[in-house]
């Protein structure tokens, strides 16, 4: 591959090497900042589909803008090169910090969970889906802050390829069940991803592992994940709940959205106060944040102030009221009605706050120290039996039956369903036949009936062909795919019109056609232009480069400079086509020009003899002036004694050109030439 990529970025080192790209750090020479770039690897260049979708998916993810995402700055093809022009981050993946400080603090861990949620929120607002959450996939910048990378090569590989499973296994632990079975994915999927990745951070193992991914992904879709503080004490009991409905085995169970999580992660943060159980606070220490014991530490968590409305409890279901009390009714379930509370005085209300205190004291115990004695009690006398099936039952009939079984019932968003009328079960979860132990929760998805569309208001699939005569080849595409069509071929003839112009579209501009529709494309060929060959620059001033190669129909490009102790100043030292490289007539070609050898620093000494001074006692000076000008003094009227005979002075400096100069009673007795690139002083 070439140091310079599309003309414009200057390749400098490997810095990553994945299995679907290698990633470099770069300049970008024409805004002069550093960036990074992922170059696909040569196999999956080979395969139209990947490189049709990784293209579609880049663009899309380009077009994201959010402080936890990493930027997309450009994407491209140099000859058969594919890349991707990305901010450069200055940090570490997430999975390098959990592999060495695992397991995390949960303040950490809270941190950067809020940070991806809301990064997964502006994602799936744009429709797009990740589809790869994964700690590989999650930089932490040396601030601390989370970023998440990869959009558009994750959705390319779920679309265009076929992955096997060597390829597959380092991401199969993060699958949802729906992904396992090659189901239809959605942003809950991405949700929990993500819930399994705080797992991770949590813990520092993920829930489920086996020796292929075959058998990973089959654990994902049937084996129940067991609860973080099984592994780690002192995990607020609100994250893990949020952890455990991200990843719920239907996606009906977990977070409707990423905004729905955030907002729950926000409460946790809020409620919990930045309080650490002793058992965590001394054996974890997060490598971003460091020591959860300093105070640098606590601030970042503990210094925020919030309104009294935002220490609500965390709720991570919204329903309709109306719509809950018919569901009530039809479990047999009743509401009570909440009484207002009047407000009293204020020495009530001080012993109200009080109590609350004195509660919310007893509840921390009671869940470090009682709670986890009580759960090992538990787990060891609770029995287990098998989940009836109730799908095709009423709502209060399948309810019923799930009592007398000793379950809680729960109720999921309703569906439609062609097969069940409303209010039949169309899905439970655990599903029939799964071992389950009394005073668990069965949810149960009902049926809204069969979604008709009303014939009178037909949907309207058709969209208008845009007019697509005069833009380029890539502003073409874009229009079609932005229109809801597809490009067919692309047809080239020779025209008047400038290279790749769209000269020609069928079908024209204006028709109506169903969405998904092919639009052929015929572009202009442009003038055939004379090739040229590129003349030898090297060792030649500017002008003469610029006039040889105006001599064969070429043009000077950019001319940056540079040091070179091989190039005298002001000769061209590099230039970005070797001698005889054809090209084009009218083509640019670039030059690096010499600045001469770099200019060196470093001491130097002379010894001054006194025989020249009048006097036997004299005043004795020292002045070094450089060659920009400026002066210092080495020696300033010390006095000396001529009977000494001489004196030894040394003094640093850049550059040549200099002059030391000699006082003897502020008289000038000696000036010598000093050449701190040469090392010499003489005179």
């Amino acid at each position: 591959m070439s140091k310079i990529l599309a003309g414009r970025y200057e390749i400098l080192e490997k810095i990553g090497d994945g299995g679907m790209a290698v990633v470099y750090r770069a300049r970008d020479k024409l805004l002069n900042r550093p960036v990074a770039i992922k170059v696909l690897r040569p196999e999956y260049v080979t395969d139209a589909n990947f490189v049709d979708s990784f293209r579609k998916e880049s663009r899309s993810a380009a077009s994201l803008t959010h402080p936890n995402i990493v930027s997309i700055f450009d994407v491209g093809k140099d000859g058969n090169v594919y890349y991707i022009v990305m901010e450069l981050i200055e940090g570490r993946p997430l999975s390098d910090i959990i592999r060495e400080k695992g397991p995390l603090d949960y303040r950490f861990v809270l941190k950067i969970s809020e940070q991806i949620a809301s990064a997964l929120s502006v994602a799936h607002r744009n429709n797009i889906i990740h589809r790869d959450v994964k700690p590989h996939n999650i930089l932490i910048t040396q601030d601390g802050h989370a970023k998440i990378t990869d959009f558009g090569i994750a959705r390319a590989v779920t679309d265009g390829t076929t992955v096997n499973d060597n390829t597959v296994k380092g991401t199969v632990h993060y699958f949802s069940p729906e992904q396992g079975r090659g189901m239809y994915m959605d942003e809950r999927s991405d949700i929990y991803s993500l819930g399994v990745v705080m797992y991770e951070m949590l813990t520092g193992r993920v829930p489920f592992d086996a020796d292929n991914a075959v058998a990973i992904a089959v654990m994902h879709m049937n084996d129940r994940m067991s609860a973080p503080s099984k592994l780690v004490p002192g995990v607020p009991p609100a994250l893990e709940q949020i952890i455990m409905k991200a990843t719920e085995k239907h996606q009906v169970n977990r977070f409707r959205n990423a905004d729905e999580m955030l907002g729950a992660l926000r409460n946790v943060d809020r409620l919990t106060g930045g309080f650490v159980d002793p058992a965590i606070a001394g054996a974890v220490r997060s490598s971003i944040t460091g020591d959860p014991r300093d105070d640098e530490y606590h601030d970042e968590y503990d210094d925020e102030v919030y309104d009294d409305e935002d220490y609500a409890p965390v709720e991570t279901d919204t329903y309709d009221e109306d719509d809950e009390d018919d569901r009530n009714i039809a479990l047999g379930k009743a509401k009570k009605a909440a009484k207002p509370m009047k407000r009293k005085d204020e020495n009530r209300k001080y012993k109200a706050i009080a109590i609350i205190v004195a509660i919310v004291a007893a509840a921390l115990v009671a869940y470090f120290f009682v709670w986890p004695a009580m759960t090992k009690l538990l787990d060891k006398e609770t029995e287990t039996q098998t989940v009836e099936d109730v799908v095709g039952m009423n709502a209060e009939d399948a309810a019923a039956a799930l009592d007398a079984q000793g379950y809680v019932v729960e109720l999921g968003d309703d569906v439609y369903s062609d097969k069940y009328e409303a209010g039949y079960v169309v899905e439970q979860n655990p599903e029939a036949g799964e071992e389950l132990a009394e005073g668990e929760t069965v949810t149960l998805i009902l049926s809204k009936g069969s979604e008709e569309i009303p014939e009178e208001n037909p949907v309207d699939e058709t969209s208008e062909v845009p007019d697509l005569i005069g833009k380029s080849r890539a502003s073409a595409e874009y229009a079609i795919e932005a229109a809801g069509f597809k490009l067919g071929e692309t047809f080239a003839e020779d025209s008047e019109k400038p290279l790749d112009q769209v000269i020609d579209q069928d079908p024209k501009s204006g028709e109506k056609l169903e969405e998904g529709s092919v639009i052929d494309i015929t572009v202009s060929k442009g003038k055939k232009a004379e090739e040229v060959k590129v003349p030898d620059l090297m060792g030649k001033t500017l002008k003469q480069a610029t006039s040889a190669l105006q001599k064969v129909g070429l043009v000077i490009g950019s001319a940056d400079e540079d040091y070179s102790d091989g190039y005298k100043k002001g000769s061209v030292m590099w230039q970005q086509y070797k001698k005889g490289t054809k090209l084009s007539a009218g083509q640019s070609v670039d030059v690096l020009i010499s600045k001469g050898p770099k200019d060196k620093t470093q001491t130097l000494s002379v010894d001054i003899d006194f025989s020249g001074a009048q006097a036997d006692t004299f005043f004795f000076t020292v002045l070094l002036e450089l060659n920009d000008g400026s002066e210092k003094y080495i020696i300033e009227e010390e006095e000396r004694l001529k009977a000494q005979g001489s004196e030894t002075v040394s003094f640093r400096g850049t550059g040549s050109g200099a002059v030391l100069r000699v006082y003897f009673d502020n008289v000038e007795v000696k000036a010598y030439n000093v050449d701190f690139n040469k090392g010499t002083v003489t005179g």
